[in-house]
């Protein structure tokens, strides 16, 4: 009786083992190409734009970030989102309790910008967030709130 429960045991845990194996070799194999979303908002004379970076993917291992960065118009976004210099915010993603996304951001004039961002959500860790006060060029002042 022992031989017959100590064999069923060994393969219950050899078919545990198996079965998260094979789901992380296909996780990573068959992962999609993260999802990236861009939203930008143009400053008040249209100077400058802000553009809110929102990166996801992961499959077995999920994430999720945000980011803002501050360009001069001239130069193309999809250039801009690849340069860290740009960036004058970056976090995991978050929520407000009222379900909108964070951040949020509005420009109060030209060389002005604000970026309200949730810190309502309950956590066991601690979550690194960048902030920078000025962008690249250092013309544009951008101050942050942070709200539940």
């Amino acid at each position: 009786m022992m031989r017959l429960l100590k064999f069923v045991l060994a393969a219950i845990g050899f078919l545990t083992v198996l079965k998260y194996g094979v789901i992380t070799l296909l996780g990573v194999t068959f992962d999609p190409d993260e999802e990236v979303t861009i939203k930008v908002y143009p400053s008040p004379t249209g100077q400058y734009s802000a553009a809110h970076v929102s990166r996801s993917g992961g499959g077995v291992a999920p994430f999720c970030s945000d980011a803002v960065v501050v360009f001069n118009r001239l130069l193309d976004v999809n250039d801009v989102v690849k340069n860290d210099n740009y960036q004058v915010y970056s976090s995991e993603c978050g929520s407000f309790f009222d379900h909108a996304l964070s951040p949020n951001v509005q420009w109060e004039s030209d060389d002005d910008l604000r970026i309200d961002v949730a810190i309502g959500e309950p956590r066991i860790f601690s979550r690194k967030v960048d902030l920078r006060g000025t962008d690249a060029s250092g013309n544009v002042k951008v101050r942050f709130a942070a709200y539940r």
